[in-house]
Parts: structure tokens; sequence; C-alpha cells
């Protein structure tokens, strides 16, 4: 045993075992990466090494064929990422929506609620729901700030990654409060019936949106019970 680690050790002098380790250092450190396109990038540059070292230096023609498939794979999945992310591409609106979504919602279902939406710009004083009237919209407020009112008293504040209107849209009542633009905000603004009509097709789509919503309103509920207020949650 003593003669094996002799044996490593007078070899780390060679440039060409060095080479060698540095091969498999790279795969090591390519599963330490917590992003995937880091991960298969060095999985890559990995596998490259390798397949030089054994064309080359170490002549394996089997390690040969297995790294270049393995070269290959990450290669196919690296672009597939790319393109998965391309095609998935959110302007600074969407990608405030998409952070707010629960981990593990697939940004895929997250692309299709957004084509459902129109962004839309609120000027102060705008009227987005009152109280007691049908509402139309489900609103998600990506900036700016909205006031809500019941019996004429302030209830709570909407501010960033609130709803607004989300518990009209899922009992079909009508507004539980007015909510009114206090600060210049920008809307993603889902039409109620067509947001409606397109969760009832698509499975994926209806579990990404009430995931949503439950976690919205389980953070104005828990902010509702820290401000002590006796009106209940802020939802409208």
């Amino acid at each position: 045993m003593p003669a094996i680690f002799h044996d490593l050790v007078t070899g780390l002098s060679s440039p060409l075992e060095l080479f060698g380790h540095f091969t498999y250092f790279l795969l090591i450190l390519s599963v330490l990466m917590r992003r995937m396109v880091w991960l298969r990038s060095l999985a890559v540059v990995s596998g490259v090494t390798k397949v030089i070292y054994r064309a080359f230096f170490v002549l394996d023609p089997v390690s040969v064929l297995w790294e270049t498939i393995f070269v290959i794979v990450n290669v196919v999945q690296l672009a597939i990422i790319w393109y998965y992310e391309y095609q998935h591409r959110f302007t600074d609106e969407e990608n405030h929506f998409a952070s707010s979504m629960p981990i593990g919602v697939d940004r895929g279902a997250i692309k299709r609620l957004l084509e459902l939406s129109d962004l839309v710009p609120a000027a102060v004083g705008e009227t987005l729901t009152t109280e007691g009237a049908p509402v139309t919209n489900l609103i998600y407020v990506a900036d700016g700030i909205i006031k809500i009112e019941h019996g004429g008293r302030l209830v709570a504040i909407c501010s960033p990654g609130d709803y607004v209107g989300e518990l009209s849209f899922l009992t079909g009542n009508a507004a539980t409060a007015t909510a009114t633009v206090v600060k210049p905000a920008r809307l993603l603004s889902f039409n109620q019936t067509r947001l409606a009509a397109a969760i009832e097709t698509d499975a994926e789509l209806r579990r990404t949106l009430e995931s949503a919503l439950n976690r919205n309103l389980a953070g104005k509920l828990v902010r509702s019970n820290t401000a002590n207020s006796a009106l209940g949650p802020s939802i409208t």
C-alpha cells in the first residue's frame, strides 16, 4: 500500500499524469454546480479533455468512444436548455410574475399563463375594482401600490407581487372591496372569462394558477393577522 501512495505522489510530478487527474477534477467540479447549464458545460469540458487524454496519451479506444458519446449527450442537453430559455424569455414585468411563483412550477406553464395577460399601466386614482360590483379581470401587480378599502375604510395595501380580484375570480362573486391605485402601477391583467376557459382545458395551467393564488392569499392572510386587522385578509 505504501508503494502505491509513493507511485501516486511521484506521478504528480509528471505533466501527463497531472493532465489525467485534471480531467477527473473537472468532472467532480461539474457535479458540484447547482445550475444545470454550468453542470453540463463543465461536463463537456471534462469529456473533451478525457477524449484527448485517452486518444493521444493513454490509448484506450473504448474510453474514447464512450467519452465522445458522453460529450455529445451533454452538448445536446445544453442546446435544449438554450432553446428552452430562449423560447421562454420574459420581460421585466413577466420576470417579476415568474419569480413570484412557487418553487417547482414549470416555466412553460408560466409562459402560457403570461400569454393570456395584457401589460397595463395604471395612473394614480384609477379604480381597479369596486366593492359590490362584478370583477372582469384578475390583476397581478408588477409595480406600483394599490390601496384596498372596505366600507370606506382602508383595510390593506397591495404592492408588487400581489393579486387584485383573486377572490372574485375563484368564487365568481362581486368584489368585496374597492381597489384604487395610489402610486403609478404596471399591471398584468387577465380577462377572467378567457382565463377560466384556458385553465378548464389545461390541467397544468390550472395547477400553476391555483398555486400562485393560494400562495398570495396565504401571504395576505399572514400580513392581515400580523397587522391584527379586524376585517380579515386583504383580498378582493
